[in-house]
């Protein structure tokens, strides 16, 4: 594998959160391509993940950029109570192993831990990322990220900005 679509791999998810972390809104989501999926399932049981976001429990699901698109939207209007006060998060990502696929895209894994503070409280998400990334004009775009949350208690609002 090219070492140079390694670090074009490990530089998006990066940038990714280092656009979380300044709330660079529009930035962030314009690593999404428009039809991008973006989910969190929940734990099932133990071990094991739902695996249908369509017909199980997820933590977040949307279907395309819309959907996230409207998360900000809602921000930015403060039509999301749940997001005032934001908080302040700093997003440390780890482990990124990248895997070409046969039609073109990349899959990416990578660990992330998020802390963040917010009601003078300090919280952290532990979680592995799966990114499907396509090439583009111009470098890599999102076209789909999971992200598994492997903390058990989740004390407070989780949104995108946080894990």
């Amino acid at each position: 594998m090219p070492q140079d679509l390694t670090q074009a791999c490990a530089d998006l998810l990066y940038t990714e959160a280092r656009r979380l972390d300044q709330r660079d809104w529009d930035g962030w989501l314009d690593l999404y391509l428009p039809d991008a999926t973006f989910w969190i399932p929940m734990w099932d049981t133990e071990y094991e993940l739902t695996t249908d976001p369509q017909s199980q429990l997820s933590l977040m699901w949307y279907g395309d950029r819309s959907g996230l698109e409207d998360r900000v939207f809602r921000i930015r209007t403060g039509m999301s109570s749940a997001s005032v006060p934001l908080p302040r998060t700093v997003h440390q990502i780890s482990n990124i192993l990248v895997e070409p696929q046969a039609n073109g895209d990349v899959m990416v894994y990578a660990n992330c831990q998020t802390m963040s503070y917010r009601h003078k409280t300090i919280d952290n998400f532990y979680c592995h990322y799966e990114h499907r990334l396509r090439p583009v004009a111009g470098g890599l775009k999102i076209a789909a990220k999971k992200i598994i949350v492997a903390n058990d208690l989740i004390r407070d609002v989780m949104d995108f900005y946080r894990v």
